[in-house]
């Protein structure tokens, strides 16, 4: 899929030049994790952490893959990248990206078995 909206194209651009947005990128492309475990996990300050997750989830950067109700009754969500890959082309004077989309599983399946009955 081409990305040609501009404001997304530059939110990913901006994204993977600051250091803490890409290591959070990266780290939720194969599973979803909670801000607690990327600021843990991938050494960024809680507070940045909230910022840059926040700050890619508004953009649809990040999707939440699932919310969580602990036993003590606190409330997290877990992220994962939107995309799973992206390519960027630089030609003719002008930005081009195409992404993949980040497919779990029981997606990819339902949506196998959807185009097998059709």
């Amino acid at each position: 899929m081409r990305i040609d909206s501009p404001k997304v194209r530059d939110a990913l651009i901006n994204a993977l030049a600051d250091e803490y947005s890409r290591k959070i990128i990266l780290k939720t492309i194969s599973k979803a994790e909670s801000v607690e475990e990327l600021s843990r996990s991938e050494n960024i300050p809680i507070s940045t952490a909230y910022r840059r997750v926040n700050e890619l989830k508004d953009v649809g950067l990040l999707a939440v893959e699932k919310t969580i109700l602990s036993d003590d009754g606190k409330k997290y969500e877990l992220y994962r990248s939107s995309f799973s890959s992206f390519k960027i082309d630089l030609e003719r004077g002008e930005i081009t990206i195409e992404a993949e989309f980040n497919e779990d599983v029981s997606t990819r399946l339902s949506r196998l078995w959807a185009s097998m009955r059709a």
